[in-house]
């Protein structure tokens, strides 16, 4: 039996491409889909972004780091001090008032690890590590001890997402191990091959044998999903056209945050925001 399956991962909002990709997925003749995580964030895509998931039959998912982000946010885990918790509460705000509480209660089930077996071929599916989804344990230039971490004797093939870069190696025994890439939030090192292509992969199973590994890049309309992100009013709206542009994302720098908050006045709104839910407990 053939078996084609879409993975996708690290969708972080973005609508826009999701539906390209999606597209071109099912010219590829995808018949399941595997979901990686990272789903939402700092992209406006909400119940638009989940109508997307909603119509492909997706058979295996897991939960990544931006996931856990929001979760934490609305649990009340984050303070107004850090400007990097500040961003996640106001962005994690715009979902919420966006977005059916009916998923939240789908990300909170989401695991950390799938196991699929297809015709006798063995995957382990995590966003990262499979009991760690952050960090950079499985950057792309890691030594190979490093990605043994994803494998054990039941793992033929082991897929990850996170680092926002498409990727296929070995493990030191052998094991393949594979990286889809990123749908809504690429990032490259070396300039010539900057693009504003979404990444995905196409894994072919047939009796029991992986027999094609298929890099995907999608073109799609980015400064359509860049109008929009501003037409909903997305927080920290500059560094998201930054990203849409010039495809790269400051999610670090603190002083930008900073001067964004104050700019904006976000931490009276994630004040006042967050104050409501906590009296709705």
């Amino acid at each position: 039996m053939n078996h084609k399956i879409a993975i996708l991962s690290d969708i972080h909002g973005n609508a826009t491409a999701l539906e390209a990709v999606i597209a071109d997925a099912k010219t590829q003749g995808a018949s399941e889909y595997w979901l990686l995580g990272d789903i939402f964030l700092p992209g406006p895509g909400a119940n638009d972004l989940v109508a997307l998931l909603k119509d492909l039959p997706i058979t295996a998912s897991v939960r990544g780091n931006w996931d856990d982000c929001v979760l934490e946010a609305l649990d009340g885990q984050y303070g107004l001090k850090d400007p990097q918790e500040v961003q996640l509460m106001r962005l994690s705000q715009f979902l919420m008032e966006r977005m059916d509480p009916e998923t939240i209660v789908w990300l909170r089930n989401l695991p950390m690890l799938e196991k699929k077996e297809v015709d006798g071929l063995r995957f382990s599916l995590s966003h990262n590590l499979p009991e760690k989804n952050y960090g950079g344990d499985l950057s792309v230039g890691n030594n190979t001890d490093k990605f043994d971490q994803l494998l054990d004797e039941e793992t033929d093939v082991a897929i990850y997402g996170h680092v926002h870069k498409q990727l296929l190696r070995y493990g030191s025994q052998g094991q393949q191990i594979i990286n889809p890439g990123t749908i809504g939030m690429p990032y490259f090192d070396w300039e010539a091959l900057k693009n504003h292509r979404a990444q995905y992969a196409v894994i072919e199973v047939e009796d029991g044998e992986l027999v094609n590994i298929l890099f995907r890049k999608v073109s799609y309309d980015y400064e359509a999903e860049l109008e929009l992100a501003k037409s909903r009013g997305l927080p920290f709206i500059e560094m998201y056209e930054e990203l849409r542009r010039e495809d790269n994302y400051q999610g670090h720098n603190l002083e930008l945050l900073a001067s964004l908050i104050e700019k904006h006045g976000y931490v009276e709104e994630v004040k006042n925001y967050f104050d409501f839910l906590q009296s709705e407990k």
